[in-house]
């Protein structure tokens, strides 16, 4: 009996540990969201007073402008100053230049490479041996059919030797 009195005394304690380590998580969550309310809270007014200022500045810059336009200086003087528009979404000004260059690039490509190809045959082209001439073809003709039947007469020559030859070696073993 005493055993199982100091298991459930374990067990009651192991349960309040984890009771205890539960309210202890749950009080940090809850910390942890009322700190996270709060920031957002605080960004918002941030954000509030950011408009307000850009507001304010507006409004001085338009002031500006219209004393300007009436003829009056900023401070009510004769001076006109005349300050560049505001402009908020205009493209960067280097923007302009790397389009520029891009756009050359392009039609340098797409028009260069055409005539270089051209430039390039005709570089290949002429390095080709010119076409013979036709009193000089029919020439060689001449002289290739020469040499064909020279050809054709000397096998037969050698023909007739080897025919002579046999006859001559059968004529000598009837004799012996």
């Amino acid at each position: 009996m005493q055993f199982q009195y100091v298991i459930s005394i374990e067990q009651q304690s192991a349960t309040e540990v984890r009771a205890e380590a539960q309210a202890a998580a749950a009080e940090a969550r809850a910390e942890a969201q009322a700190e996270a309310a709060r920031v957002r809270v605080e960004a918002q007014q941030i954000r509030e007073q950011a408009r307000e200022i850009r507001e304010q500045v507006d409004r001085q810059v338009r002031e500006q402008v219209q004393q300007i336009r009436i003829g009056q200086g900023p401070g009510g003087e004769g001076v006109i100053l005349v300050p560049p528009p505001v402009r908020h979404n205009d493209i960067p000004p280097h923007v302009m230049e790397v389009i520029t260059i891009f756009v050359v690039a392009a039609v340098i490509c797409i028009v260069g490479l055409p005539i270089a190809r051209a430039l390039g045959r005709w570089i290949d082209r002429r390095g080709l041996p010119s076409p013979v001439n036709a009193e000089l073809a029919a020439q060689m003709n001449r002289i290739e059919q020469a040499v064909d039947t020279m050809s054709v007469e000397v096998e037969r020559i050698s023909e007739a030797q080897r025919f002579q030859a046999k006859l001559l070696s059968d004529r000598e073993q009837v004799r012996a």
